[in-house]
């Protein structure tokens, strides 16, 4: 009787990368990494969105108590391959703290848009260099009706992805995560690299 090809496991073909993003903003970030998920339709990873809203200590916070339900045998232990908080520089005087607690953990990557998330966004639609406080980027945020009123824009160009990636690169070539780049830079390129190409083994 001839035996039978044993076949790979379908299950494991298929299996990704789990990520857990966690983000300081409560709409916009998550309308984004939405729409992010939808358009790349990742082969290789995918994620779940926690908003949490506030400064990234409060970002942290969530962070650490996910943690801690680990720890005690929660049924989402070892669910994900890393935490990811979203963040901003803005004007959050313990985002240096929380980028230290980041980088002492173990697959805790805390992506920073500097001064703030908008930037990022921004790069979807212009070409923008200039320093600019916060409050300048959600204004030039909303003229360029990437955003209105904190709300991502119905026809946010998101199929641009890859020339915000570009203009982001060229802002801040050694963009890397744990980190703060120059104003205006995002370290949102490592994220969407994340999403389309298997990550570099350290």
């Amino acid at each position: 009787m001839a035996r039978k090809r044993q076949q790979a496991s379908p299950r494991r073909r298929s299996e990704k990368k789990r990520y857990l993003v966690f983000t300081e903003g409560e709409v916009t970030e998550k309308q984004y990494l939405e729409l992010l998920q939808q358009q790349i339709r990742s082969k290789i990873a995918t994620f779940k969105t926690i908003t949490v809203g506030g400064e990234p200590t409060k970002v942290w916070k969530s962070v650490e108590d996910m943690l801690n339900n680990n720890r005690r045998g929660s049924k989402d232990d070892n669910q994900y391959d890393a935490f990811i908080l979203i963040i901003d520089v803005d004007q959050h005087k313990r985002l240096q703290e929380v980028i230290q607690k980041c980088s002492s953990g173990k697959s805790i990557y805390a992506v920073v848009s500097n001064p703030c998330f908008e930037q990022w966004l921004l790069w979807h639609k212009v070409e923008k260099t200039k320093h600019m406080t916060t409050a300048q980027c959600v204004k030039e945020s909303n003229i360029e009706k990437i955003t209105t009123k904190k709300h991502l824009a119905h026809n946010f160009p998101i199929e641009n992805y890859t020339i915000a990636r570009e203009r982001a690169v060229a802002a801040w070539q050694q963009y890397r995560v744990n980190d703060i780049g120059p104003n205006p830079s995002s370290a949102m390129p490592w994220f969407i690299d994340l999403l389309v190409s298997p990550p570099k083994e350290k």
